[in-house]
């Protein structure tokens, strides 16, 4: 699986359809060849309400695996946001910590934005994470926790600091898990089966032109593949090239360093 996700997923639709398309021709023809002497068209009747019958529930599994998958990547995508909103409101939250803490916590921050871009998501493709991500975090947390707040406004600014922190490290935690789960082997042998049962249906047909035929199996075959192909890009909202890419974090770490250049925005030490 970690290859096919290595093929950009334009060339993989394609040569899914192709071998969809050989598949489900070769097959009509076998068939149509092999039973030369059966009347196919007298069975179109019964045929066809057969096949609205299968070709209606591999649709409701189809359609209901498809949308489980597709709000599980919306969400995912989601969570990336707030995960890089949680990062930059932290950073200025740190505003009224003591010059130090501010300093080091605004260090980490960036540098845990950076990894994003250069380090976690690459690692994210492959199914893992960066582990140099996750002691940032917790130099951060233990830095910003261990302080001894000096006024009323260091203390404002610590637990301000602290919650968007902690919003940080939950949001972390949920888009790791988030692309280790997918659909599972025993729901991708079910779509396949379904999927032979209703192009298989598609043999039993008969039509006077047998070119016309074709083209209605092969167009069948193509509406069925390309959704599977969908589900597959999908389900792991990290590793294709389809996927959740770093984007979001490459504009927090520019944020982040216009921030660090704004004089207003960086009180001089006292």
């Amino acid at each position: 699986m970690t290859l096919l996700y290595r093929i950009p997923s334009a060339i993989l639709l394609l040569v899914a359809i192709a071998v969809a398309i050989t598949a489900a021709c070769s097959g009509q023809l076998y068939v149509h060849r092999r039973f030369a002497s059966q009347d196919f068209v007298q069975h179109n009747d019964v045929g066809g309400f057969i096949i609205a019958v299968v070709g209606t529930l591999y649709d409701v599994v189809l359609g209901f695996l498809t949308v489980v998958v597709w709000q599980h990547f919306a969400e995912t995508r989601e969570l990336v946001t707030l995960e890089a909103a949680a990062a930059t409101d932290a950073w200025h939250s740190s505003v009224g910590l003591p010059v130090q803490a501010r300093s080091r916590v605004r260090r980490d921050i960036a540098d845990y934005a950076q990894a994003m871009v250069d380090h976690e998501w690459q690692e994210m493709r492959r199914g893992g994470f960066d582990p140099g991500a996750d002691m940032l975090v917790l130099d951060v947390l233990s830095v910003t926790g261990s302080l001894i707040p000096g006024n009323a406004g260091e203390s404002n600014a610590q637990a301000g600091t602290m919650e968007h922190l902690s919003k940080l490290h939950d949001d972390r935690q949920q888009r790791i898990a988030g692309n280790g789960s997918a659909v599972s082997w025993f729901e991708w042998v079910v779509l396949f089966i379904g999927a032979t049962c209703v192009i298989g249906f598609c043999w039993l047909f008969g039509s006077k032109n047998e070119s016309t035929h074709l083209l209605m199996t092969s167009a069948v075959a193509v509406i069925i593949v390309s959704m599977l192909v969908l589900l597959f890009e999908l389900q792991y909202p990290f590793r294709s090239d389809v996927g959740i890419g770093p984007g979001i974090w490459k504009a927090t770490v520019d944020h982040l360093r216009l921030m660090q250049t704004d004089q207003h925005m960086n009180p001089p030490s006292s």
